[in-house]
Order: structure tokens, then C-alpha cells, then sequence
């Protein structure tokens, strides 16, 4: 009987072996199925997704930059309907002065000094939701149009969350230039998983102090 113990021991490690390897198997298999799932979830979603018909007012707008047309022209026309009173353009290159910004928006000059503001130091989507929480806190605004494009409009969203807390956003996600479908373009499906990777690292940052946010600097255009 003996004999057969260092056996049933052997077989035991091997069945154990055995069973996480299938544990291990089963747990990377779902986890890719979810991140898989998830993605096709966020490309179907931001391939259906246009700006909103009708949108009701709130305290102010903010148009964030980066890559994609139409998104300063779309903050400009939702100011000039007067759906927000000021309006905040987040990201905005070193190399635009403000004279330069007045001009590419065709704002009058009374809309553009009383109601512009413009944000140099946000360089990423992180930054421009720091800057944007910083900027409504200062006017006490707690409900804010928020103008990008469609693809980047999940992740903008939650780095507000992170950023401001519980601030009211609606979304005004400027339509993509080319109507193809995410999955009939190479290009755009690497950027949806590149832009998709990037809304999981946000999600998994979760809420920061917003006491940590950066000071203020916010420059506004003048006639001169």
C-alpha cells in the first residue's frame, strides 16, 4: 500500500496542474470575449452616434481640439444660438493667437471678446478635463455642452467624471467626415482600438481629488 502513495501523490500534483491550467484557460478566454465584445459594443456605438437635433441650454459650452473638422465650427453655432454664455476652447495650439482663433471661428468681435475663452495648456484628453473642471468651477457652472468628435465622446465623458465629479454633460459628438463603417476601413478600426484601450485605462483610473486640479489659465480675446 505503501507503494502506491508517491502515485496517488503524483497523480494528485498532476491533476491540480491540470485544473488550473483549465482555470487559467477559461479566465483568458472570457477576459478576451469581454474586451472583445466591449469593443465591438464602443465601434458599433460611436459609428451610430450623431449630434443631438435639438439641444436644450445649459451654462456654458467647450470645444475640445484634436483631430477631426467641424468641432470649432459646431461650438461657434451652438454660442451664436446661445445655448451656453461663454464658450471654451480647450487645447488650443501655442502657435494660434487669439487674433488668429477670432478670425478661423468668424465670431463677431462683441461675441468673441465677451464670450471666449481659450485654454494653451491642455495637450492631452486627460488635460483638457482638468482645464475644463477648472474653468466651470470658476464660473460655477455645473451643466456644459461638450463638442468633440464621436469616437473620442465616450472617453471625453469619463474623464470629465474623473476630473469634476458630478457634472452635468451633453454631448455634442461631431459626425466623421468619411461615412464608412469602422470595419470596412483598416485605419479607422486601428484607431477605434487604439481610442478603445485608451477609455479602458480611463475607466480603470476611476474619480481623482479634484482638489489636485491645475490652477486657472484661461486667456480671453480682446479687441486689441
Amino acid at each position: 500500500m505503501r507503494g502506491n502513495q508517491p502515485k496517488l501523490q503524483t497523480k494528485n500534483a498532476q491533476s491540480k496542474r491540470r485544473g488550473w491550467a483549465r482555470f487559467l484557460t477559461f479566465l483568458i478566454v472570457g477576459t478576451l470575449l469581454i474586451v472583445v465584445g466591449g469593443f465591438l459594443s464602443f465601434a458599433q456605438h460611436v459609428d451610430r452616434i450623431s449630434p443631438p437635433h435639438t439641444v436644450a441650454a445649459a451654462d456654458g459650452i467647450v470645444v475640445w481640439t484634436g483631430k477631426g473638422g467641424g468641432r470649432l465650427q459646431a461650438g461657434v453655432d451652438l454660442l451664436t444660438a446661445k445655448k451656453g454664455e461663454r464658450l471654451l476652447i480647450s487645447g488650443v495650439h501655442e502657435s494660434n493667437a487669439p487674433p488668429q482663433i477670432k478670425e478661423l471661428t468668424g465670431l463677431s468681435d462683441a461675441l468673441a471678446e465677451c464670450c471666449l475663452d481659450l485654454d494653451y495648456i491642455a495637450v492631452d484628453t486627460v488635460g483638457n478635463a482638468r482645464e475644463t473642471a477648472s474653468w466651470a468651477e470658476v464660473l460655477g457652472y455645473d451643466h456644459l455642452i461638450l463638442v468633440t468628435s464621436a469616437y473620442h465622446m465616450p472617453r471625453a465623458k469619463v474623464e470629465i467624471a474623473n476630473a469634476a465629479g458630478r457634472m452635468r454633460i451633453t454631448p455634442y459628438p461631431v459626425e466623421r467626415a468619411d461615412s464608412q463603417k469602422w470595419y470596412k476601413s483598416g485605419d479607422r478600426a486601428r484607431r477605434l482600438a487604439q481610442e478603445y484601450s485608451k477609455l479602458l485605462l480611463a475607466l480603470s483610473r476611476g474619480r481623482k481629488n479634484t482638489g489636485d486640479a491645475p490652477e486657472l489659465d484661461i486667456e480671453t480675446i480682446n479687441s486689441d
